[in-house]
């Protein structure tokens, strides 16, 4: 995510076969898997912290299909870690890089926690180095053997880049869609009974696999809809190559733009009544023929997200497995409160309550229990 030009392109060159959708396919088991052991432990009436689930869960998923690896986590140390370097961006001091090198607390605090990722990471490269790859399908087995045009294979150190971005893009930003997913149907009762209508037509009250995917159309909907209202990565950054002209704007070489999803997504010349959910607006014409970047939570051009069919195959598990089985009502006097950092968090949480459903489910309560979002103060 991090590297430019000749870099970049050689090692997204390598990693690309491993984000093939055979091989991306092969993950769906041990997703599943991972949803089952989360919710056999909820338990109808008790109140749940959503975000704190479900980043506990793409923790544990990311780390199977990454590393084949089960990582000693019961403190919560790798998670902890993880949202310590992602809350440090939270502040704009993060961003000019003569700050990031005062020995400030905070600094030394940051410094501190990527020693220990970075431990857990190359201790994981050392150990697949030495044990061999043969009959091993994760994804650092995968970008082991990876070779460029010149059959040079990725150092240490470009590995642990690749596997850092990875661990990250690939824990936070899809547990950050299912929060508020789950979020927005429990405000939306019409919106959530079609899906429960699909899940029981498709599941039948069994655990989904990857074979059901295609067939939950309006599950990935769901999921479209909520990256639209709530994206994860909700603005990026591209640089000029060269003096151009964007809408009428000289643009210089050099400059620094960008790209905000959380403003483009919700624009009412694409998107009609913008701040509605509504899924089914993905199967209207009007939306198959959206110009391009209308919609872009993944980025776009060739650089747009190497883990896209991962991500959405996650998605929508997970979203099957749970909203087949419970219902999540908000915990009322809850005020979302969105923290603007590298993703779009809740700065609070999502408190709500399970609610198991049964053959025929009780209406859920139409008036929302959390107040429109509002960005925290950073």
């Amino acid at each position: 995510m991090t590297s430019d030009g000749e870099a970049w392109r050689r090692q997204r060159v390598m990693a690309q076969p491993a984000f093939q959708a055979k091989q991306i396919q092969q993950y769906a088991a041990t997703m599943v898997a991972d949803i089952a052991g989360l919710i056999s432990g909820w338990q109808p009436g008790e109140t749940r912290d959503i975000h704190h689930d479900m980043m506990r869960l793409t923790l544990q998923i990311v780390t199977k299909t990454l590393f084949d690896a089960d990582v000693n986590d019961k403190e919560g140390s790798i998670g902890k870690d993880l949202e310590a370097a992602m809350a440090y961006y939270a502040n704009p001091l993060a961003m000019w890089p003569a700050w990031r090198h005062v020995p400030t607390p905070t600094n030394l605090r940051f410094r501190r926690t990527l020693r220990r990722l970075n431990g857990v990471i190359f201790n994981m490269i050392h150990e697949r180095r030495a044990s061999g790859t043969a009959g091993r399908g994760d994804l650092l087995s995968r970008l082991l053997v990876a070779e460029d045009e010149e059959g040079r294979k990725m150092s240490d150190a470009e590995l642990r880049d690749q596997l850092i971005t990875l661990f990250l893009a690939g824990h936070e930003t899809t547990a950050l869609t299912l929060s508020y997913t789950f979020y927005l149907l429990a405000q939306n009762p019409e919106a959530e009974s079609t899906l429960q209508a699909e899940l029981d037509r498709v599941l039948g009250g069994r655990l989904p696999t990857v074979a059901d995917v295609p067939e939950l159309r309006y599950t990935e909907w769901v999921i479209k809809e909520s990256m639209r209202i709530y994206p994860p990565a909700w603005t990026i950054g591209r640089e000029a190559l060269e003096d151009c002209e964007i809408g009428g704007y000289a643009i210089p070489k050099g400059s620094q733009l960008l790209m905000a999803q959380w403003v483009v997504q919700r624009d009412p010349r694409f998107w009609p009544e913008p701040d509605r959910f509504n899924p089914s607006r993905w199967n209207d014409e009007s939306t198959k023929n959206l110009p391009r970047c209308a919609y872009f939570p993944f980025g776009d051009g060739p650089r747009i997200c190497i883990g896209i069919s991962f991500a959405m195959m996650e998605a929508v598990l997970i979203l099957a497995a749970i909203a087949q089985r419970f219902r999540l009502e908000l915990v009322p006097g809850q005020t979302l409160r969105l923290v603007p950092s590298v993703t779009l968090r809740p700065r609070d949480g999502i408190k709500m309550i399970v609610r198991e459903r049964k053959g025929s489910r009780s209406a859920v309560q139409e008036s929302s229990a959390l107040k429109p979002a509002e960005y925290a103060q950073v």
